[in-house]
């Protein structure tokens, strides 16, 4: 837009007015930044006079363009600190409606507090972006009533006029405003009881979405008949979801899950449980909707303290149904995290990705196992099953056992211990059935940190019952199982046979000449078990001769 448009904006003619809006809202939907309007001052000259406009009555039936031509400026970052002021932002406020709401009780809003649908979205667009792209706009918001006005909308969500609009553009303010200021954040969970309205406003979602499930049918993701009893979220409600998820998170992010909660906490945990564990089982219209559900309930998980993990699988009353069962327990949530992990593992294909496509939903899974013997007796059935074929390395295959075994050898060393530590917990930490189903080589370097090496169990206590069923095929290649990788081997041809007496000690003092010559340079150390379970520097090889090393309890 050049100075003559901006000096139009400015006159008394709101035909032309209109037209140059109208010509700006065709010709930039698309653009996200004006380097042209850094020069002579027109950037602060047009947001003045879109504001200008804005506030004038006489000027109404431009507001909608105003808002709208602002909305796309407002997504250049540039000058936007110095811009804007508190009146404008409460300008943007109250036309988004979210004063209205203030100090309402009624069901029923009265209908000349109701915004108009175009003004409001616009307006909310706009807070979106300033929210988004400065620091200064932020701190405005927080010192206006936006949090208040946010959560009076939210706790008024049945009442709400074009609520799936402008529901989804709130939620997205609030994430934004929670991510990015922690004053907002301790005042919306707090002061203003964020958490139960963000809670009841799921609930009310999803109870919306179960009313619609039955005409759904097979068309879920996910689903398997027309019989499938679990919700199904429409586009709209599952963006939705997804943006209260992440703002659950931002307020929940500073709790730790080691710390005693106190009473209301815990009522609020006890509330949230069940929403997660429905939300779990949902469907989409999509396998990457539903992965993104997953994904933003597993990111919410990692706050839950561990004591409210048994009440994602809820005990199975008489005439209720479930896909999963396990141990008089609905187990359909689990299996949905199961589920997620093993789509992870599909799309993480390199190491760059490993941390941030894992980390959570394992970390997941480890407090999960640690929290229900019936969860960690479900995971390892699914995770760990008997085992049969033998004939391979643990790390081959496509199996989830495979998969995991492959990711103990992985360089990125947190995930390797969080895998580590799952199957550990899976097999009630014990170390010969620990390299049973990974293989000694697999297992070493956890072990070595536990200082297990030597065998024997970790720390925790385990319920005494056995869950080995062993199979007939383990039991009748057991015997021929080579403990360091975890499988059988093919007899072998021994490399000596034929030789002399002189070509047997002239190879051996060749394996022994490299072997030392590696040591010498630091390539390798001699190390041994020592008597704490973990590796020993040696510093002859002679002492491993004088002290075997200890083998691992099978």
């Amino acid at each position: 837009m050049n100075e003559e448009e901006i000096k139009i904006l400015y006159s008394d003619d709101k035909s032309k007015v209109s037209q140059i809006l109208d010509s700006f809202l065709k010709n930039n939907e698309d653009v996200f930044i004006f380097p042209e309007l850094s020069k002579n001052n027109h950037r602060l000259m047009l947001w003045d006079v879109l504001f200008r406009h804005i506030q004038e009555k006489s000027s109404e039936h431009l507001h909608g363009s105003c808002l709208s031509a602002l909305r796309i400026l407002s997504r250049d970052k540039s000058e936007v600190d110095v811009l804007i002021c508190e009146k404008w932002i409460i300008t943007l406020i109250e036309k988004a409606g979210l004063y209205n709401f203030l100090n309402i009780d009624d069901e029923s809003l009265p209908a000349e507090i109701i915004p108009k649908k175009e003004e409001a979205v616009e307006a909310l667009k706009c807070l979106c972006n300033l929210a988004l792209n400065s620091e200064v706009a932020r701190a405005l918001c927080a010192h206006t009533a936006i949090a208040q006005g946010l959560v009076a909308r939210l706790r008024s969500y049945k009442e709400t006029p074009y609520k799936d609009d402008i529901m989804l553009l709130d939620m997205k303010l609030l994430f934004i405003l929670t991510a990015l200021r922690q004053d907002i954040t301790s005042k919306i969970k707090t002061d203003l009881h964020g958490m139960d309205y963000l809670i009841s406003c799921t609930n009310e979602i999803v109870l919306e979405a179960s009313l619609t499930s039955d005409t759904a049918g097979a068309s879920m993701s996910g689903a398997e008949t027309g019989e499938d009893h679990h919700c199904y979220l429409h586009d709209n409600q599952h963006a939705i979801v997804c943006e209260i998820l992440k703002i659950q998170f931002n307020l929940t992010l500073q709790s730790s899950a080691d710390e005693q909660v106190d009473e209301a906490e815990e009522a609020m945990y006890l509330k949230l449980m069940p929403i997660l564990t429905t939300l779990l089982s949902a469907h989409a219209s999509s396998e990457q909707k539903l992965m993104e559900l997953r994904s933003n309930i597993v990111n919410l998980l990692l706050s839950v303290p561990l004591k409210f993990y048994p009440f994602l699988t809820p005990q199975i009353n008489e005439g209720e149904k479930s896909q999963c069962m396990y141990d008089g327990k609905n187990m359909d949530a689990l299996q949905s995290l199961i589920q997620f992990l093993m789509y992870r593992l599909t799309v993480t294909t390199s190491t760059k990705n490993q941390y941030e496509n894992l980390s959570p939903i394992l970390t997941v899974l480890n407090k999960s196992a640690r929290s229900c013997r019936a969860h960690r007796k479900y995971l390892r059935q699914e995770v760990l099953p008997p085992l049969r074929d033998v004939s391979r390395p643990p790390e081959k295959g496509s199996t989830l056992r495979n998969q995991l075994c492959r990711l103990l050898t992985t360089p990125v060393t947190s995930i390797r211990d969080l895998v580590a530590e799952f199957l550990f917990i899976l097999c009630k930490e014990k170390v010969g059935r620990m390299v049973k189903y990974t293989g000694f080589g697999n297992a070493a370097g956890h072990l070595a940190q536990k200082g297990l090496l030597a065998g024997g169990r970790g720390n925790v206590e385990y319920s005494s019952s056995s869950e080995d069923s062993d199979t007939e095929e383990y039991l009748e290649a057991q015997p021929h199982i080579d403990p360091v990788v975890g499988c059988t081997r093919p007899p072998r041809i021994n490399p000596f046979e034929g030789m002399t007496e002189e070509q047997k000690e002239y190879e051996a003092m060749k394996l022994v000449n490299l072997f030392d010559k590696m040591v010498s340079k630091g390539v390798v150390k001699p190390a041994r078990v020592g008597a704490d379970g973990r590796p020993q520097p040696v510093e002859h090889v002679l002492e491993m001769r004088e002290h075997p090393p200890n083998r691992p309890q099978s």
